[in-house]
């Protein structure tokens, strides 16, 4: 019949028609869990965020794990936190989106050097791919963003920690 026709057709230009930033996001969120570590293991870990701070901070970590990946919308911050970061002749591999590191098992930590208005984004989407992180400073923006990080946090039993570095210096203490 005609209707069942038009139906059809509906049903097939919807399901062909999503956008694929909707199917990556779906799959992102059904990303594997981290491959366990043994005793003996070293965390994989990946830098989200490659400017100034964040390759610091990426700098900073690869005394705990082995950089695996590193992300950037900006491809030259990419490729040089990179090489910075090369270890044993192993470099790092380089993402624009950082959706795509969030799919690898082999990756458990997150360092997360994005600018502020990222920080709840990629934060949420490491907790629900369950990877512990470590973020800059704001961990979020608003309130109910931090609601909803903590109970993402805790509904997937990970770690997530914020750099206050600087807080607790002599200086700042006076200023308080």
């Amino acid at each position: 019949s005609r209707r069942s026709f038009v139906k059809s057709c509906a049903a097939t230009a919807a399901a062909t028609g999503l956008p694929l930033w909707f199917l990556e996001r779906d799959q992102s969120l059904a990303a594997p869990a981290p491959k366990p570590l043994g005793p003996n293991d070293r965390p994989g870990i990946a830098l989200i965020g490659c400017g100034g701070r964040g390759t610091g901070d990426g700098r900073d970590s690869i005394r705990f794990g082995e950089m695996l990946a590193v992300c950037d919308v900006d491809e030259a911050h990419a490729q040089s936190a990179a090489k910075s970061m090369a270890k044993d002749g192993r470099t790092p591999e380089v993402y624009s989106d950082f959706r795509k590191v969030m799919l690898r098992d082999d990756i458990h930590i997150i360092v997360n050097g994005t600018p502020d208005h990222w920080h709840t984004l990629v934060n949420l989407a490491a907790a629900k791919a369950r990877k512990d992180t470590y973020s800059e400073k704001p961990l979020t923006l608003t309130v109910d963003e931090g609601k909803r990080l903590v109970q993402a946090v805790r509904d997937n039993k990970v770690v997530l920690q914020t750099g206050t570095q600087q807080r607790s210096d002599r200086n700042f203490r006076l200023a308080c």
